[in-house]
């Protein structure tokens, strides 16, 4: 591991740390950078912001490695690990989600988006699904992810992450259904 990357670690296992005393919103730079030993200059050379290391951490610890080579047939297994990930460090995801005024919640949308853009470019291979509607295809299923890992976090991960992908599993089974009609239909 480079000296970067465990740099990068130990200031995120800092916020990590503080997130179980302190609301994220009143965590400061100096708070993060005090409890695990280094100057300010060392945080700002590795992150804009307090928010680009949270961004960094959902990145890393969510969707780099757990994501990677997710397809059709193995999401529900991928987003169960994701949530497991989740519940083994719950006070941080539950505080960060609860208290960054949506930003995390923006920033996941966003990241799931893109994942169903991808998605339905590999079903689209005749290309009849024009930009605007892969767009609003894509947001639909991606709010409805977003949407119910964050309830799920807000109300304090009481179901399994098993019983969750489970169940949205079958939503998207159903939805992609219907999206797949809407699609014939308006192509036809």
């Amino acid at each position: 591991m480079s000296e970067s990357l465990i740099t990068k670690r130990a200031i995120a296992d800092s916020l990590k740390e503080l997130t179980r005393s302190k609301t994220f919103d009143k965590i400061s730079v100096k708070d993060i950078t005090e409890n695990c030993g280094i100057n300010r200059q060392t945080f700002y050379y590795h992150f804009e912001d307090k928010f680009k290391l949270l961004e960094w951490i959902y990145e890393n610890d969510l969707l780099e490695k757990p994501m990677a080579e997710v397809d059709f047939d193995n999401w529900p297994e991928k987003m169960e690990d994701v949530l497991t990930i989740m519940t083994s460090d719950k006070y941080f995801y539950i505080n960060t989600i609860s208290h960054t005024e949506n930003y995390i919640q923006t920033y996941l949308l966003g990241q799931a988006q893109t994942l169903f853009e991808q998605a339905i470019d590999k079903l689209d291979e005749k290309g009849k699904v024009n930009d605007a509607e892969r767009n609003y295809i894509a947001r639909f299923f991606a709010y409805g992810i977003c949407g119910t890992v964050i309830e799920w976090v807000l109300k304090g991960m009481e179901e399994t992450p098993k019983f969750v992908t489970s169940n949205m599993r079958d939503m998207l089974i159903s939805c992609s259904r219907a999206a797949y009609l809407h699609i014939n239909e308006i192509t036809q």
